[in-house]
């Protein structure tokens, strides 16, 4: 019967069995041990990193490079770099230096040994910040920061004097206590900020500009203890340099230990190796200063002493000479000024009254010649209308009949017209 279940068995009934076809195996390919530093070569210099460690085996000896491993606890990578980057390099490179090298690597085929071609490299912690304050020395020397003339003398005897250093810690103690040994007339006035760390710049610079202003002193000391490079910072920075450089007032420094020399020692006016030698540089010993006081007593009692006898010589010498022992001659150019000065006196008065007299004289003929009496006196007239008591100058002023009053220079006439032409 046919159905279904008939017709899947049908279906299920194996297949004719094909023959496996044998695949050929592959051609054995050999290559050369040159073919195969070639291909690991070419792979290699398709990577470009960055890589740190420390310099060893430095070899410089070379026309054309430089070669030498980088290296940390466990492994060691060669590289190698041109002569002319070498002299290039704003540091030295030396064995046990910490550097950042990028470059590409690559396969020496000969040795079969892969190395690292330098593209560039720097200084790693240290090293990379001890080439920026080279740099900054470099800029601030070329400008005469460090140059010895503008730097200023410090006060023999300062009387106000400026702390800035951490306000805990031993410096604050070394500085103060000194101070008080070496020189106890001295006011200290502190100024606490931080010396590393976040802030600390912000904070020096501000003090600096504070003591030199708002609170002037004689003197600003800057001092903190020893430290790592990297504690030291903030006194290796441009900001810190320029506030000292721009104070009225000298700047002593006392940072770190001896082999500590930062960027503020070099701008500094004085630079002292610790805090207590910064307080020292700044203050005299008190044993120094009765030396030099008593020095200058005795140096001012002989110059007074010697003043004083030339002094008196000089006296006994004028006063032997005849102007001061005759005074007459001292005297006598004065007396006959005085003399004459008194004769004229008396006869200026007298003098000038006889001008006066004259002067009036002289007015009073004036007037006198011009009065109508002087007219009268020399024969002349004055005939008057009785009538009208008006001076009669024409004929035809009074009718014939007319009663007329007639001056004389001594009397009047009276009269009366008889006729008139």
């Amino acid at each position: 019967m046919y159905n279904g279940f008939m017709e899947q068995e049908e279906l299920l009934l194996p297949w004719e069995e094909e023959k496996d076809t044998p695949e050929p195996e592959p051609e054995e390919v050999i290559l050369t041990v040159s073919q195969v530093n070639r291909m690991a070569r070419q792979r290699l210099e398709e990577i470009t990193l960055s890589v740190q460690g420390e310099v060893s085996r430095l070899t410089t000896g070379y026309a054309y490079y430089v070669y030498f491993d980088l290296r940390d606890e466990g492994a060691a990578l060669p590289a190698m770099l041109t002569q002319k980057q070498l002299s290039e390099l704003d540091f030295k490179l030396e064995d046990g230096a910490l550097v950042v090298v990028r470059g590409t690597l690559t396969l020496y085929e000969r040795q079969g040994k892969y190395q690292i071609r330098v593209l560039s490299i720097r200084p790693f912690g240290e090293g990379d910040l001890q080439r920026r304050i080279e740099e900054l020395k470099k800029k601030l020397q070329a400008e005469g920061l460090f140059g010895d003339e503008r730097k200023r003398p410090l006060p023999l005897f300062p009387e106000r004097i400026g702390v800035i250093t951490s306000p805990r810690g031993a410096a604050v103690r070394d500085v103060i206590a000194t101070i008080s040994r070496r020189f106890p007339p001295a006011s200290i006035f502190v100024r606490g900020v931080r010396v590393q760390g976040a802030g600390a710049v912000k904070q020096i610079t501000a003090a600096l500009d504070f003591l030199d202003g708002e609170w002037p002193v004689d003197v600003v000391i800057l001092a903190r203890g020893g430290g790592s490079l990297q504690d030291l910072e903030p006194f290796n920075t441009e900001e810190v340099a320029r506030a000292i450089a721009r104070t009225r007032v000298p700047v002593v420094t006392g940072i770190g230990h001896e082999p500590d020399v930062t960027i503020a020692d070099l701008v500094a006016d004085r630079r002292a190796s610790t805090p207590t030698g910064a307080a020292e540089a700044a203050v005299p010993e008190k044993a120094d200063v009765r030396s030099f006081l008593l020095k200058n007593v005795t140096v001012m009692k002989r110059r007074l002493l010697a003043e004083q006898q030339a002094t008196i010589g000089r006296l006994h010498g004028l006063s032997s000479r005849p102007i001061f022992s005759r005074a007459d001659i001292l005297l006598g150019p004065f007396m006959q000024r005085w003399e004459r000065a008194t004769a004229v006196l008396r006869e200026s008065p007298r003098r000038m009254l006889d001008k006066k007299v004259s002067d009036l004289e002289k007015i009073k003929a004036r007037v006198h010649a011009l009065s109508p009496q002087a007219v009268l006196e020399r024969g002349y007239s004055i005939t008057f209308n009785s009538e009208t008591g008006r001076v009669v100058r024409a004929s035809g002023e009074v009718e014939v009949g007319a009663p007329l009053k007639i001056r004389l220079a001594s009397g009047t006439l009276e009269a009366d017209v008889k006729g008139k032409e």
